[in-house]
């Protein structure tokens, strides 16, 4: 009976096992932390946040470090704005169980039942704790008569209640609900921030990491811990040793070093070898639509580093607006063959703009020949 049985291992993914417990860990929102650090302080913290930005940014994090830091026992007599992770209740808000701290994912329920139980619970006194908190995740995704309830009560918001609203699509919230909120922008990590953390997690699980798989990991994660930790954790448990070779074998992307090969041969117009390259990256099993993505992400970075070399690079601009035509499109069985049909097309043209190169290299009229003006009244 037992060895049907399936194993599940306690281990916890990375994205719980290394989600901050204190503000000074989140990593790449020192603009949000700082102000949250000064509101706690002077106890200025105001009854709605709305939290802002792309899925895996800290959202959801800092909105439990808000809520363990309000209630905690021995921040609160300190005076200090970090949770002190020790206390029962910031145990309990850590483990969900906290009677005071009420979640809901607005994806999930979204109907207007759910917001006027919310509205019930947040009018009774807090238990054991010196505030209740509501945080509603994805709040964009609540009905309209569930917004018109929120609205309400953010009208007339109860003592000792904080609501904070988490949202990756603002535009899609009533602007009644928005400008009754204080609004904080999570943005998408730098490279270097998010470089040093998934390092410091590798170090810290006894692993290694090349530049290139590195690098290969930012590219994917866009900006979100919450991606580049579950990739990291993935990888890690193919090969401690993460190398380029380990991140295209496992997530069938192209590796870096091919789609240099490739923009190279490019940007030469060497129409033979983008043939040969494009036939050797279809007998693989890559995902051949990463190959498009991460030249654009090489020739538009390149091109932001030296825009002085591409004003007068016809050839480049042009390869860079094709690869942002099918990065952009949706993609199907059929993409990467069209792209590399008008890639073709476009390295055998001689001219990209011919009126606009004649223009810039138009000679000028001398000044002894240009005719005055004649004015007739």
């Amino acid at each position: 009976m037992r060895q049907n049985q399936v194993i599940f291992y306690s281990e916890k993914p990375f994205h719980l096992k290394y989600r901050p417990k204190n503000f000074s860990d989140i990593v790449g929102q020192d603009h949000i932390t700082s102000y949250l650090k000064k509101a706690i302080l002077g106890k200025r913290i105001t009854f709605a946040y709305l939290f802002i930005g792309k899925h895996g940014v800290g959202k959801t994090t800092v909105s439990r470090l808000l809520s363990k830091s309000l209630n905690c026992s021995n921040s609160f007599s300190q005076k200090r704005y970090e949770p002190c992770n020790k206390c029962q209740s910031c145990i309990n808000i850590a483990l969900g169980k906290s009677f005071d701290v009420h979640e809901i994912n607005a994806a999930v329920s979204t109907g207007i039942d759910n917001i006027r139980d919310l509205i019930e619970k947040v009018q009774l006194a807090p238990v054991n704790n010196i505030c209740k908190v509501c945080i509603i995740d994805e709040v964009h995704m609540l009905s309209l008569n569930a917004f018109n309830a929120l609205l309400k009560i953010l009208e007339e918001p109860p003592k000792n209640v904080l609501f904070i609203l988490a949202t990756t699509e603002p535009k899609k919230i009533p602007s009644t609900v928005v400008s009754r909120c204080h609004k904080l922008y999570f943005l998408s990590l730098k490279k270097k921030d998010l470089s040093i953390a998934i390092s410091h997690v590798i170090w810290t699980e006894k692993g290694n990491v090349t530049n290139k798989a590195i690098s290969q990991i930012l590219e994917s994660s866009e900006g979100s811990f919450r991606d580049a930790l579950t990739m990291t954790d993935m990888l890690m448990i193919q090969d401690k040793n993460i190398t380029q070779n380990t991140y295209s074998f496992l997530f069938n992307n192209v590796s870096h070093s091919i789609s240099m090969l490739f923009l190279k041969y490019s940007v030469s117009k060497n129409i033979k070898k983008v043939l040969e390259m494009s036939q050797y990256v279809g007998k693989k099993s890559w995902l051949e639509t990463t190959l498009i993505t991460q030249m654009q992400k090489i020739v538009q970075e390149d091109i932001m580093n030296n825009m002085s070399y591409y004003d007068d690079n016809e050839h480049l601009i042009a390869l860079w607006q094709l690869l942002l035509k099918y990065n952009s499109s949706n993609s199907s069985q059929d993409t990467f063959s069209l792209f590399i049909a008008d890639l073709i097309v476009l390295l055998s043209q001689k001219s990209i703009y011919p009126n606009l190169h004649s223009y810039r290299h138009k000679k000028t009229i001398p000044m002894s020949m240009k005719v005055n003006s004649l004015f007739i009244y």
